[in-house]
């Protein structure tokens, strides 16, 4: 699905909150470079929501995940939200449901916060600035 607005995203994530999905969906900039084997974007965005909790999470993996680190850079370019909560006010969020690899437990953020970096996101193609990241070691 192609999102090219806000009120197309406002529709999408309110279609992610009415249908549970198998896997946190993945979203992309095209005007981004192309990468791999497959020529995907090298930039994308995953997005959990917990549906009861209004709250969801995003992972952002950068051109930087896809290449080995250079000598002595240690960053990942894979990134986690980070929330205000404490680990039991928390919903557990997945990055795959599959193997049940969760978020970090502080990911979680209400719905407002994950719409607005969204659509910074859909803006820019880069990762947003108006919420906090933290490094991630699960992709």
């Amino acid at each position: 699905m192609a999102v090219t607005s806000s009120s197309e995203l406002q529709e999408l994530l309110e279609y992610l909150l009415t249908h549970e999905q198998p896997h946190p969906p993945q979203i992309v900039a095209r005007e981004r470079p192309r990468v791999g084997p497959y020529e995907e974007p090298d930039t994308l965005i995953k997005v959990a929501v917990a549906i009861p909790e209004l709250q969801g999470a995003l992972l952002f993996l950068s051109p930087q995940s896809w290449e080995p680190p250079a000598d002595g850079d240690d960053s990942t370019g894979v990134y986690a939200t980070r929330g205000d909560q404490s680990m039991s006010d928390s919903p557990t969020l997945y990055v795959d449901t599959d193997t049940k690899t969760p978020f970090p437990p502080n990911s979680a953020l209400p719905l407002a916060r994950i719409l607005a970096a969204l659509e910074e996101f859909r803006q820019t193609g880069e990762r947003p600035t108006c919420v906090d990241w933290q490094e991630s070691d699960v992709s």
